[in-house]
This record gives structure tokens, C-alpha cells and sequence, in this order.
């Protein structure tokens, strides 16, 4: 059988639906398949607590996600609950209340938008290099063949990008591949002082880090499920606790599992960084990847069975003290969640899957301080706007070299990572057109660390819905997009493609900010726009803005200050006793308001421009008075931005 439509998005993670209502509410005619019965990947699975240290960071679908947990807890328990308090501003959110939320919006692009379940991708179909169909097994036994236009690979695991060819990567690089300082092997107390022990080689191998599942509890009787034991139960898996708690290292069950709170008495139960022991389960991954169906189902069923386990032991190993036991009795599954799951979540926890081999490849170093500037590298094809720290889990079990107080291969660099620019070409992959990838992106290990958050994944989700509406309504290859004209739309959505600390990002002024950020027009992450602007700063700019799409017909600013009107008679003058220009110029650095009128009355007369000088900034158009007039208002830096921007967006569109 087969079956068409415009857009094939594989994957429902929060990638995949990003991706999906971008792509729809442009018109297009968008299939969203996902490959198990489960919507939501991990912020419908558990994960409650969203991963980002910057949420003001944060742009267009995500922003709107947050909203409408903040707005779903107000209207349902009053501005001042304590469930509002909980959701720190739409942040965290019990996993029910995300399936709902993700359905509505999923719901509210019909018909345009087709969300189909249990498509498991047997395989893909290209020519001459590009994407064209993937087929899937049907209800009556047979094969679907989806035909689309263009495709994006969504997927944690990145099965649809690997099923077409595209080249990708597994496991560690060393120290040496891309001059990372913390990559390849590493045993690093993931405590305050973040000490590197014997042992730390930075050389890389085919290692994977550690999966879980993210646990939903609750300590509130009235909606507490007792734990169960697990159909299978490894006691020798957790025997190591025993020394661990008569050490002093782990005194209760909270020193197990990271439980953090998420609205009405529920958790984000995690691994916790400082136990040796905990719902990771490192090394038992490492098949995952490659595995067919049936491998993959093994290891989730051994995770799964592990999890159990972990949570019968610490509540009734009698080896435990019993005042352990007892305290972690208080805990049990949260009833109103995964019912027909047992109460436990569904979706395993991939933190890293394939990476593609693409356009450009994100490292450690996109995610820190670049030498020379105040900021992360900029990236002039930058997209989205990543914030939060490099992080990986264990790739190994517990050893000796870990000193029982690190695992080889868990780590976080906070302390190191700033908030960075992620470029488009990261999802653009090589060789194979009609695709884009969006979560399983081409970075190294340690790029993908800070990536990897469902936050990040969700807004390049977003930009590749946007990327692959506009490379079919241009009729031209992913790879080859007019990368501002796709910025200028992201910006229009609230995408954030660059973060300043002293600029409101969605204003008019805010999003030429940005724009220009990208570009290199600032060397920190702040774009001080209230300062006055330079007739310096300003010839930079329009030198920068003619190389850019639509600049090219620039006109240079007005080379003296005492250009009369046509029809004021000039003389008498003797202009060569007057001060030189380049004189005048060191006593009058900033550009001023008569000048910059006077230049845009040019570019709307010359050029049709269409350039407006009120904007945010509340210039008066029309010239009011003669540009030699020193005495007129100084000119702001983001006022000259939002102006410039808005001539190289016109001229473009």
C-alpha cells in the first residue's frame, strides 16, 4: 500500500513534534509516525523536570510548551497553589499533564497534521541520492510505503538517517580527534571540587553512555502504588549498597535515586550523580544502537527489570538497616500515571543514540568560551540557542580507578559552559538530501552532552519543520538553504538564534539583535543597545550587512555632515578652511539622528526600501532639519541594528 504526503516526520519525541506543527502551521501536509504507541519521547515518560540551566534562553515551541503548563495549572488550581509554585514558570510538569498538553497542540494543526503510532521503519527507500520513501510493516500484515517531498529524522536513535545511508558515529572521540579537553576516558568526581583521578587517558573507544528509565513517585498514601518486585530479580546487582550504606556514603533512599519534586506530591526520579549504584545501568547498552527490534526490546526489559529491582532492595533487603528500609517504603509509583504500563514509564531513556556525520560537526569547544571573545563561537547559520551544562553519564560500572566516587565516563562541566549558538549545519547530513535530523545531530560525544536536551532538541526540532517547508517552496536541497532567509523566518516564529543578558529577544529591535549576534557583530552577550552608536560602529555595520544576502545595494553613509537640502543655496562657504573631515569626524564620533534620516530617506527613495524609523525605537521619519545640525539626538545601537536588519529582510523576501 501506499500513502503521501508532503512532510514525513519520524519520531514523536519533542524533537519530532517541534518539527511537526512547524511544518504544518506553514500549510504543509505533515505525517508524524512514531515507531511505539508511546507520544511525548521523555517529558510524557517521566522526565518532568526539564533539562535548562537558561529557560530565558529559550524560543518559539518551547516557550509556547512552558506556557501552556504555567496557564494549565493556573486555570485548573489558582494563580497562587502551590501546584503554580511547583511548575517554576511551565518548567516542571507531572508526565500526564504533558501528554495532555502535547495532544492539544498536536490536535490543533488538523488536518494538516496526521499522527500515526506502531510505524516501526523497515526500511528507506532512496534515489540518486536522496530520501524519497520509507516503508513500513501495515495492520494486514503487508507493507506501507510513505512517499513524501522531504523527511526528518527525529528519532532518539537516529534509525531513519542510518536506514538511508547517512554516515554516522558511536562512542567516545579521543582528547586528540577534536581537541577536547575533557574527552575520551575520564574518572571525574562529579562532586563541588570536580577532581580528575589516575586513570583519565582522554583516549576514545566505542563506549556508550548509560540509559534509564526516569521514575514518577510519590510519598502522598492516597495515590501511592506499592513497588513490585520484577519478574526477574538480580539481587547481586545491588548487593554493592550494602558497604556502600555501612560507610556512611549512602544513608537513605535519596541518596540512591536523585528525587526531585514536580507538581502534586510526584517526582523526577534519576540516577544520582554521587552513588555508585543507582537506576543507571551502565555497559548493558552498547547493543542497543545496532540491535534489531528484538535486542532493543531485551534491553529494555533488562533496564526495566533492574529499576524494579533497585527499588524492591532498598525497601526490603533485610541486609539494609531497617530504618532505611522504612524510609524508602514512603515511596511508591504514582497511580495516575502509565496505568497501562504498570505505573512505570515508557519510554527507556536513550541519552545518546547515533550521530550523524553532518554539515558541521558541534564539539566541547562550540560550548565554551571561544579565545579572544566574551562568548561561545559564533556560528553565522545558527538556528537555535543551547543552555545547559556538558554532561555525560558512566560508560562503565563501578572500579576501582572510580575510587568509590566516580564512575569512568560520568561528568559535568558546568563550571565551563556558557550558552552557545547551534548552527544549522549540525542537521544537515552528508550525502543523503530530502533529509534533515534534528535530535540525533551531528556532534561529537561531548557536544552532544549539552545538546542532548529535550528543550534543545525540541527547538531544532522547530527549525527543521521551518527548514523543510522552505526547501520545498524554493525547490532547492536542504544544504543548500539561503540561510537568512530561514532566520529571518525563525525569528518572525520567536525562534532565539543568539542570547543577550541586556535585550528583550522578541521585539522587532530584540530579533535584529539577535540576527546580528549571529553574524559577529558582537563579541559577548551583550549587545548594550542603548548605548550610543559610533559613526564607526555603524560603517562596520553596513560594510558587514553588504556581504549578506540583500545588502549588496547598500549606499555608504553621508561622507560629510553638511549636506543641505536641494534648493538651499550653499554659499557663501569656504570649505578648506574649514576643519578637515577626518577632524571633524575625531570631534563628532556618534552617528546622529539628522544623518541617519537623511541616509534612510535615500535608501527608501533610491531603493524602495520600505524602511520605517519608527519601529521599537519611536524614530520620527521625514527629515527635520539640516544633517550638519550636531545638536540632534544621539542614535542607539539598537535602533541602527533594528534598521539595517529591517532593509537586508526586505530586500531579501
Amino acid at each position: 500500500m501506499s500513502a503521501n504526503c508532503e512532510i514525513f516526520v519520524y519520531g514523536a519525541t519533542p524533537g519530532g513534534i517541534g518539527a511537526a506543527i512547524a511544518a504544518a502551521r506553514r500549510g504543509r501536509r505533515v505525517v508524524l509516525a512514531e515507531p511505539t504507541g508511546h507520544i511525548g519521547g521523555l517529558m510524557t515518560s517521566g522526565l518532568g523536570r526539564t533539562d535548562i540551566d537558561w529557560p530565558e534562553a529559550s524560543g518559539a515551541i518551547y516557550r509556547e510548551f512552558l506556557h501552556k503548563v504555567l496557564t494549565h495549572y493556573t486555570d485548573r488550581y489558582g494563580a497562587g497553589s502551590r501546584q503554580v509554585e511547583e511548575c517554576r514558570g511551565g518548567m516542571f510538569f507531572e508526565p500526564s499533564v504533558a501528554s495532555q498538553l502535547f495532544a492539544e497542540m498536536l490536535e490543533a494543526e488538523k488536518p494538516n497534521l496526521t499522527v500515526i503510532t506502531r510505524c516501526l521503519l523497515k526500511r528507506a527507500v532512496t534515489e540518486h541520492g536522496r530520501l524519497v520513501a520509507v516503508e513500513a510493516p501495515a495492520a494486514d500484515g503487508g507493507v506501507t510505503r510513505w512517499q513524501a517531498d522531504a523527511f526528518i529524522d527525529a528519532t532518539y536513535e537516529g534509525d531513519l538517517a542510518a536506514a538511508a545511508g547517512v554516515p554516522y558515529l558511536t562512542g567516545r572521540e579521543s582528547r586528540d580527534d577534536w581537541n577536547e579537553e575533557y574527552a575520551g576516558v575520564l574518572y571525574m568526581n562529579f562532586d563541588p571540587t570536580k577532581k580528575v583521578l589516575p586513570g583519565s587517558t582522554g583516549e576514545g573507544d566505542h563506549r556508550i553512555q548509560a540509559y534509564n528509565y526516569r521514575l514518577c513517585l510519590t510519598d502522598v498514601p492516597e495515590n501511592r502504588v506499592t513497588c513490585y518486585k520484577p519478574e526477574v530479580y538480580q539481587r547481586e546487582d545491588y548487593t554493592s549498597l550494602i558497604g556502600d550504606v555501612e560507610a556512611g556514603r549512602v544513608k537513605s533512599i535519596r541518596d540512591v535515586l536523585n528525587i526531585l519534586p514536580v507538581p502534586n506530591g510526584k517526582t523526577d526520579a534519576n540516577n544520582h550523580h554521587y552513588c555508585m549504584c543507582s537506576s543507571d545501568l551502565p555497559e548493558e547498552n552498547q547493543e542497543y544502537l545496532e540491535g534489531d527490534e528484538f535486542v532493543r526490546q531485551r534491553i529494555r526489559t533488562r533496564q526495566r527489570h533492574y529499576l524494579e529491582g533497585l527499588l524492591w532492595f532498598l525497601q526490603n533487603d533485610e541486609s539494609l538497616p531497617a530504618a532505611f528500609r522504612q524510609d524508602a517504603l514512603r515511596f511508591g509509583y504514582a497511580a495516575d500515571e502509565f496505568a497501562d504500563n504498570g505505573h512505570f514509564p515508557p519510554q527507556l531513556y536513550v541519552r545518546e543514540g547515533r550521530r550523524i556525520c553532518g554539515e558541521y560537526m558541534f564539539t566541547e569547544n562550540d560550548a565554551r568560551l571561544a579565545p579572544g571573545l566574551d562568548r561561545t563561537p559564533i556560528h553565522a547559520d545558527s538556528v537555535v540557542v543551547g543552555s545547559y551544562a556538558i554532561d555525560s553519564h558512566a560508560t562503565r560500572k563501578r572500579e576501582p580507578e572510580g575510587e568509590h566516587v566516580a564512575l569512568e565516563g560520568f561528568l559535568g562541566l558546568g563550571w565551563i559552559t556558557e550558552i552557545y549558538q547551534v548552527p544549522y549545519g549540525v542537521m544537515v547530513p552528508q550525502k543523503v538530501d530530502g533529509l534533515l535530523v534534528p535530535v540525533a545531530v551531528s556532534a561529537t560525544h561531548m557536544g552532544l552532552g549539552t545538546i542532548r536536551m529535550e528543550p534543545c532538541w525540541m527547538q531544532l526540532g522547530f527549525a527543521a519543520g521551518v527548514a523543510a517547508d522552505m526547501s520545498l517552496a524554493l525547490n532547492i536541497p536542504e544544504r543548500r538553504m539561503p540561510i537568512d532567509l530561514l532566520q529571518d523566518r525563525l525569528l518572525e516564529e520567536g525562534q532565539m538564534i543568539t542570547y543577550f543578558r541586556d535585550a528583550a529577544p522578541l521585539t522587532e529591535e530584540g530579533t535584529a539583535l539577535q540576527y546580528w549576534g549571529a553574524k559577529g557583530v558582537f563579541g559577548g552577550y551583550e549587545a548594550r543597545p542603548d548605548q550610543p552608536a559610533s559613526m564607526a560602529f555603524a560603517s562596520r555595520l553596513l560594510a558587514l550587512a553588504r556581504l549578506l544576502p540583500g545588502g549588496r545595494s547598500l549606499p555608504a553613509l553621508p561622507a560629510s555632515a553638511s549636506i543641505l537640502p536641494a534648493g538651499v543655496d550653499m554659499g557663501p562657504r569656504l570649505p578648506k578652511d574649514e576643519p578637515s573631515p577626518a577632524a571633524y569626524w575625531q570631534a563628532h564620533p556618534m552617528l546622529t539622528r539628522p544623518m541617519l534620516e537623511r541616509w534612510v530617506e535615500t535608501l527608501n527613495r533610491r531603493l524602495s526600501a520600505g524602511v520605517s524609523l519608527s519601529g521599537d525605537a519611536g524614530l520620527k521619519s521625514g527629515f527635520s532639519g539640516g544633517a550638519g545640525d550636531s545638536s540632534g539626538s544621539i542614535i542607539r545601537v539598537g535602533e541602527l541594528c533594528r534598521i539595517v536588519y529591517q532593509f537586508l529582510k526586505n530586500n531579501r523576501s
